[in-house]
């Protein structure tokens, strides 16, 4: 039996939010069925490369469309022409979806999914920029066969407000795997507090995201700062990487709280950092869904975030509290005080998370039936 081939596009494989989905298919899916492979932007090594080639995937990079777009046409192009024949393209890069599924479409992909993972709300948008959207908006509607988003504000974001009148739109969750989470469901896994040299009874506020202006780390510093004039047995765990490290690195100086905060990079070890934690705090200025939220929820770890989010991230247990961004600090820093002192018991929630739709089994069966469309026996 010939395997189905997808073909995913982002920028590099590294550790966000919809990368993580991806991988956590990729792990789940049948891989005699279903082969894999990843163009990307950057020839870069991205987190996730080593163990995409050893669950049997490829990683093409073509040069980023920024710097070349007639090189990049040409490189997607060849390999599509030169890899393939393609079952499936699965593009996950946002507006820029209309270009990649205008190519894919010319050279014969019958299935091209435009995949939504954001809002974008908050993020600075002009007239060149409003133009930009417009025109590769319409390419997307008119070249892909599916149109796919992790909550329906990501999917009014990328295909219109009103994109459900579209039978070809779809939300399908951000899925998490409750495997991953066994070793906190058993009580065996690292304990964070020794590990960083802290009083056990300290008190840890967590953070996972890339250091980019939508996680609004600088906020969170802030808001962090002012906490620390009020407590003095809190900490705050830092865990990611990306382009603004360094700059919020600077501003954990400036306010004089290096020896409070922990910039811990990338870890593979997420679900039990999170176990270790007595809050999440995540002030995000957009977000398509937030996946980390629904992963510290699996935990039974309250989560307090921005009202930017979406609220479907919300899996119904009672763990996270919507805080408008527009609100003052100072509400943010009560909120947080009240949540610390009252913070609930660690424990795995997996059938509320399943009830919820954030089983990765049910996102795999999802996209299986989406790979699996008898149209790409078709020529469209």
């Amino acid at each position: 039996m010939q395997k189905v081939r997808v073909l995913h596009v982002f920028g590099r494989m590294n550790r966000g939010g919809a990368e993580t989905l991806i991988m956590n298919v990729f792990r789940n899916i049948d891989r005699e069925k279903f082969q894999f492979d990843f163009l990307v932007h950057s020839k870069e090594e991205g987190h996730y490369d080593q163990e995409i080639k050893k669950l049997g995937g490829n990683i093409y990079p073509v040069p980023h469309p920024r710097k070349n777009i007639l090189q990049y046409k040409k490189g997607l192009k060849k390999i599509l022409r030169e890899k393939g024949p393609y079952d499936v393209i699965h593009s996950h890069i946002f507006t820029f979806s209309g270009y990649i599924l205008k190519i894919a479409k010319e050279e014969g992909v019958p299935i091209r999914i435009a995949h939504s993972h954001s809002t974008q709300k908050g993020r600075p948008s002009g007239f060149v920029r409003n133009i930009y959207k417009g025109y590769m908006r319409k390419l997307i509607l008119k070249n892909a066969t599916n149109l796919i988003g992790c909550s329906k504000e990501a999917c009014k974001a990328l295909f219109g407000p009103e994109c459900f009148k579209n039978s070809n739109v779809q939300v399908i969750r951000n899925g998490i795997d409750l495997e991953l989470f066994k070793k906190v469901e058993e009580g065996l896994f690292l304990n964070l507090r020794n590990e960083l040299h802290l009083n056990p009874e300290v008190k840890l506020i967590g953070h996972i995201g890339r250091f980019v202006e939508a996680k609004n780390h600088s906020r969170l510093i802030k808001i962090f700062s002012l906490l620390c004039n009020e407590m003095d047995n809190v900490h705050l765990v830092l865990v990611g990487d990306g382009p603004l490290k360094n700059k919020i690195s600077d501003l954990i100086k400036q306010y004089g709280i290096e020896d409070k905060v922990h910039m811990l990079g990338v870890r593979s070890d997420v679900p039990e950092i999170l176990a270790n934690l007595d809050l999440f705090l995540f002030p995000s200025l957009y977000e398509g869904l937030g996946l980390v939220l629904v992963e510290a929820q699996a935990v039974g770890l309250k989560c307090i975030t921005s009202n930017t989010v979406p609220s479907e991230v919300d899996i119904g247990a009672g763990l996270v509290e919507f805080i408008d961004l527009e609100l003052d600090d100072y509400i943010w820093v009560k909120k947080i005080k009240q949540e610390l002192i009252n913070n609930s018991n660690i424990s795995l929630r997996s059938e509320e998370i399943k009830e919820a739709g954030y089983d990765i089994r049910e996102v795999v069966q999802n996209l299986n039936c989406i790979y699996n469309n008898p149209i790409r026996h078709q020529i469209i």
